[in-house]
């Protein structure tokens, strides 16, 4: 019981430090930093940035003006939107869907997403490459934030850690 609230704390500790990040540019390093630092809790290695991906990404992110999350399906690869988005705070909404995951039986709960969660954190994921686009919608502007990563995750039946 003792390392389970060790881990809820530690958790809630990298959480506000992410969010205090909140406010910094969605620079490669942002990414990286936020990833890293949350890897760091299963154990898992650290992801290197790639220019290449980041390109895949940014195309991708600029054919979607109206900030629709429609996935490319070429890739590993999360998205968020919202105003004012940027790099840290995606990846700390994605961590978000931790609660939602359920390690025992490698699935989300029901009703609930957790894929952002499981692929930010995927062991084998080596490299990261992501970008920011201000896009329009309908309703008001906003930021659309993708991120691949190499070899994608979410492989059916293997645990992300």
């Amino acid at each position: 019981m003792g390392f389970h609230w060790h881990s809820i704390f530690l958790f809630l500790v990298i959480s506000v430090a992410i969010l205090r990040l909140s406010h910094a540019h969605s620079e490669p390093q942002d990414y990286v930093d936020a990833h890293s630092c949350l890897r760091t809790l299963f154990e898992v290695p650290p992801l290197t940035w790639d220019p290449e991906l980041a390109k895949v990404a940014e195309a991708w992110a600029n054919q979607r003006k109206d900030c629709k999350m429609i996935h490319s399906g070429r890739c590993g690869e999360n998205m968020a939107a919202g105003p004012n988005l940027n790099g840290s705070f995606a990846v700390q909404m994605w961590m978000d869907e931790k609660q939602d995951y359920n390690y025992g039986e490698n699935k989300c709960e029901d009703g609930c997403k957790c894929t952002h969660y499981t692929q930010a954190v995927w062991k084998n994921s080596q490299r990261l490459g992501c970008a920011r686009v201000k896009c329009d919608p309908p309703d008001s502007p906003c930021y659309l934030v993708v991120c691949n990563y190499d070899p994608p995750g979410n492989v059916p039946g293997e645990k992300p850690f």
